[in-house]
C-alpha cells in the first residue's frame, strides 16, 4: 500500500508541477503582451502590470520549486522502500517513474496519431532540482537590476525551468535532442548581453562553436540509432540488440559530442576562457548547471546501449583531465582560473564515472554532481565577492582576506574545507562511494586517482587560497574594503545550507 500511495503521489506531483510550469509561462505573455497594447491598470489598482507579473513570475518559481522537492521527498522513500527490502540492486535508477505522463497530439477519433511519454529517474530529479538552487544564486549573484527591474530574465528563467522539466522528462529521442539543444539559447545570451567587457564576445563565441561541435556529434550519434532501430522511444532503444562495432561506434560520438560541453581533455580551453570573461553569475550557471545537462545525456543515451567492447581509451582520457587540471591549479595567479581548473578537474573526474560503467561508482557520480554544483556555486560567488572588493582577481594583488574583511576570509576557508573532502563532509561521503567502486575493479588506477585528485590537486588549489588569505597586507594600502553585505551572507548561507542538507540526504540514502 505504502509502495501504491507514493508512486501515485509522485506521478501526481510531477503533472502538477509541469501544468503549472506551463500556466504561468503562457499567462505571463498573455498579461505582458496585453498591457503594452491595452491599459491594464485598472485591473491592477495600485501597482502597474509589470510589477504585478514580477510578483507573480516570483511566486511562480517558488511554487513550482516546492512542489518538486515534495516530489521529491515522496521518489527518495520509493528507493528507500526498495533498499530496505533488498527488492533491486540498482536502487537510483530503479524505481523509475515508467511513463508518469502522457501528451497526445491530433487526437482524432480518439487514435492517437502524435503522442509524447514522459518519465523520471533519480538524474533527472537532482538535474531539476539543480537547476532550481543553481539558477537561484546565479541570478543573485548577477545583479539587482539583472532580476527585478528587468523582467524579460525573469521570463526567461521561468521558460528555462520548463525546458529543463521537459529535457529530464521526455522519453522521444528527437524531443531529448532538441530540448538538449534548447538549452544552448538562454546560456548565448547570458554570457553575450550581460558581460561587462568586449572580450566576452569572443568568449562567448568559443562556448557557442565548440558546443555546436560536440551537438553535430550528438546529432550524428541520434540519427544513426534512428535509421538503425527505427525507434524513438527510448524504452524500446533498450530492447534493441546492437552489434558490438555500432556500440562502439556510437559511445565514441557520445562520448566526444558530450565531452566537448563537459569538458575532457584537451578541449576544455573554451571553458577557461569562457569562465575568465563572463560574470559570475554565468560562471555559476555553466559550472553548476549547464556542463551536469551533458553529464545527464551521456548517461542516458548510454543506457541505451549495450554491448561488449573496451572502455579503456575513454576512461585513460578522462584521467589524463585529471591529472592535467590538478597540476595546472599550482601555477594559478587568477583566483577564476583556478576555480575553474577545479571544476573541471571534479567534472572530469564524475565522466570517468560514467565511462567505467560500474553501478555503485555511477550513484556516486550521479550524487558527486550535486555536490560539485553546490562547491563550484560557492566558490565562483566568493570570487565574485572578492573581485567587488579589490577590483581583482590576482593573488599577487589580493592578499590579507582574513584580516581586512575577516567574515569573507572565514567563509574562504570553510569552502577549502568542504572542496578537501575532510571525513563528515559532503565531498568525503560521495567520493567515498566512487572510490569503492574504483578498488573492486582496479586497485592501482583507483589509488592513482585518490593521490592526484586529493593530493596532488588539493595542494595547489589550497596553496593558491591559503596565500590571499594569510597574505602579508600591502603597505599602500589607502582604502578599506568593506566585508561581506547581508545580501552577500544570505547568498553564502544558502550555499553552505544546501551543502550540508545534502549530506544529510545521502547518508539518508547510504
Amino acid at each position: 500500500m505504502f509502495l501504491e500511495n507514493n508512486f501515485f503521489l509522485s506521478k501526481y506531483f510531477l503533472q502538477l508541477n509541469f501544468y503549472f510550469l506551463v500556466f504561468a509561462v503562457f499567462f505571463s505573455l498573455i498579461v505582458y503582451y496585453l498591457s503594452k497594447y491595452f491599459n491594464l491598470q485598472f485591473f491592477f489598482r495600485n501597482s502597474s502590470s509589470l510589477n504585478f507579473l514580477r510578483f507573480f513570475l516570483i511566486v511562480t518559481l517558488v511554487i513550482s520549486f516546492l512542489i518538486h522537492c515534495i516530489t521529491f521527498w515522496l521518489y527518495t522513500n520509493l528507493i528507500y522502500y526498495f533498499m530496505s527490502f533488498n527488492i533491486s540492486n540498482n536502487y537510483f535508477i530503479i524505481p523509475n517513474l515508467n511513463y508518469f505522463f502522457k501528451l497526445s497530439f491530433l487526437n482524432i477519433f480518439n487514435f492517437d496519431i502524435f503522442h509524447v511519454y514522459f518519465s523520471m529517474d533519480f538524474f533527472g530529479f537532482i538535474l531539476l532540482f539543480l537547476a532550481y538552487i543553481v539558477g537561484i544564486i546565479s541570478i543573485l549573484a548577477l545583479d539587482t537590476r539583472l532580476y527585478w527591474k528587468n523582467i524579460k530574465y525573469l521570463f526567461a528563467f521561468n521558460i528555462f525551468a520548463l525546458i529543463v522539466y521537459l529535457y529530464v522528462s521526455v522519453t522521444n529521442l528527437i524531443f531529448f535532442f532538441l530540448l538538449y539543444e534548447f538549452l544552448l539559447i538562454p546560456s548565448f545570451f547570458f554570457v553575450f548581453f550581460v558581460s561587462p567587457s568586449r572580450r566576452a564576445i569572443q568568449a562567448s563565441l568559443y562556448f557557442i562553436i565548440w558546443t555546436q561541435i560536440g551537438s553535430f556529434l550528438v546529432l550524428c550519434a541520434v540519427a544513426y540509432i534512428l535509421a538503425i532501430s527505427g525507434s524513438f522511444d527510448f524504452f524500446s532503444l533498450k530492447l534493441y540488440k546492437f552489434s558490438n562495432n555500432e556500440v562502439l561506434f556510437l559511445y565514441v560520438l557520445l562520448f566526444l559530442g558530450f565531452g566537448f560541453k563537459v569538458p575532457i581533455w584537451p578541449f576544455h580551453y573554451w571553458l577557461t576562457k569562457t569562465h575568465v570573461e563572463a560574470p559570475s553569475g554565468f560562471s555559476i550557471y555553466l559550472s553548476g548547471f549547464l556542463v551536469k545537462s551533458a553529464l545527464y545525456g551521456f548517461y542516458k543515451l548510454t543506457n541505451v546501449l549495450y554491448g561488449d567492447f573496451d572502455t579503456s581509451i575513454f576512461i585513460v582520457i578522462t584521467m589524463f583531465g585529471v591529472v592535467d587540471s590538478s597540476l595546472k591549479m599550482w601555477g594559478q595567479t587568477d583566483l577564476k582560473k583556478l576555480v575553474a581548473y577545479g571544476t573541471i578537474q571534479e567534472m572530469n573526474l564524475i565522466y570517468l564515472v560514467f565511462c567505467w560503467g560500474d553501478v555503485n561508482s555511477i550513484v556516486g557520480g550521479i550524487l558527486f554532481t550535486a555536490t560539485h554544483s553546490f562547491l563550484s556555486a560557492l566558490m565562483f560567488f566568493l570570487v565574485d565577492c572578492i573581485y567587488r572588493r579589490y577590483h581583482t582577481r590576482s593573488l599577487v594583488e589580493v592578499n590579507g582576506i582574513l584580516h581586512l574583511t575577516p567574515n569573507l576570509g572565514i567563509a574562504i576557508l570553510v569552502m577549502c574545507v568542504f572542496f578537501s573532502g575532510l571525513p563528515g563532509t559532503i565531498k568525503f561521503i560521495t567520493e567515498f562511494y566512487i572510490f569503492s567502486g574504483f578498488l573492486e575493479i582496479s586497485v592501482f588506477s583507483c589509488f592513482f586517482l585518490m593521490f592526484v585528485a586529493n593530493v596532488l590537486g588539493l595542494i595547489g588549489f589550497s596553496k593558491c587560497w591559503f596565500n590571499s588569505v594569510f597574505g602579508l597586507l600591502k603597505k599602500n594600502l589607502n582604502v578599506i574594503p568593506l566585508d561581506l553585505t547581508i545580501k552577500e551572507l544570505l547568498i553564502l548561507a544558502f550555499c553552505f545550507f544546501f551543502l550540508f542538507i545534502f549530506s544529510f540526504f545521502v547518508n539518508f540514502l547510504i
